[in-house]
């Protein structure tokens, strides 16, 4: 099994895009997938076409129900599961601080799920602050999204930080609502790629197919298989299977 965050210090850059495109990818692929989601917004079950009910993932920190009660199957995604949340998330801003070991609490919950997962992926909120930290101590691995936006590329350099000090592998950048069209742009793709070279996975253009996705609570591989997003996301999951396998060993 394999857990890795999804994560960005700067929002509205296409992270829970990322978490539940690549989850439903990984499904395709035969990988039984736990998708979490660790942002109080609750974009991910939102994005699945589905609604949060509780117990969610702020009732399994406070070790109120055990981890597979919250737990819902994907409807018609076989091999997706999603442990949702709800606003009441953000709470653990303030209450987490306050618990023994903290920072090893989404951790915990985790290893103590029942079912084996081959994948299990982490949404996470914008920024470095509780809850990012939770998830990142819980991770093998990050993927780090990053559009091709100056401000987006600047805070890069925080984030690495922050996973030095978690000391979570960084598994790629992923560059997300990729466009050419404008020269601010492609010079900040290219400041991207020519200081993190080895780093860069397969990016993910900017359609608005994957709005309308979202829209419909699709996934983009089962809302237009067949489109450039679709392909994209599944050759993003096979190089990302491939880095998860060198990080766990």
């Amino acid at each position: 099994m394999s857990t890795i965050v999804v994560a960005a210090h700067k929002g509205g850059v296409g992270k829970t895009t990322v978490a539940v495109n690549l989850a439903a990818s990984f499904a395709h692929y035969g990988k039984r997938t736990l998708l979490v989601d660790a942002d109080p917004q609750g974009a991910v079950a939102t994005a699945l076409g589905i609604t949060v009910v509780k117990p969610s993932l702020y009732e399994l920190i406070n070790k109120q129900i055990k981890a597979n009660d919250a737990v819902v199957p994907v409807d018609n995604i076989s091999e997706l599961w999603l442990l949702g949340s709800e606003l009441d998330l953000a709470g653990l801003e303030i209450e987490a601080p306050r618990m023994t070991l903290w920072q090893t609490k989404l951790a915990d919950v985790l290893h103590d799920a029942e079912t084996t997962w081959d994948m299990i992926i982490i949404d996470t909120p914008p920024g470095l602050g509780v809850l990012s930290t939770m998830a990142l101590n819980a991770a093998d691995g990050a993927l780090v999204v990053c559009p091709p936006d100056y401000l987006a590329y600047r805070s890069l350099a925080h984030l690495q930080e922050a996973l030095v000090l978690s000391k979570t592998p960084i598994m790629g950048i992923i560059p997300t609502m990729v466009s050419t069209q404008s020269r601010h742009a492609r010079e900040a793709l290219e400041l991207i790629e020519d200081n993190y070279r080895d780093l860069i996975l397969p990016s993910i253009p900017k359609r608005v197919a994957l709005q309308d996705a979202m829209v419909a609570g699709m996934p983009i591989v089962n809302y237009q298989p067949n489109s450039d997003c679709a392909k994209a996301f599944l050759s993003l999951a096979k190089e990302v299977l491939s880095r998860a396998k060198t990080v766990a060993a």
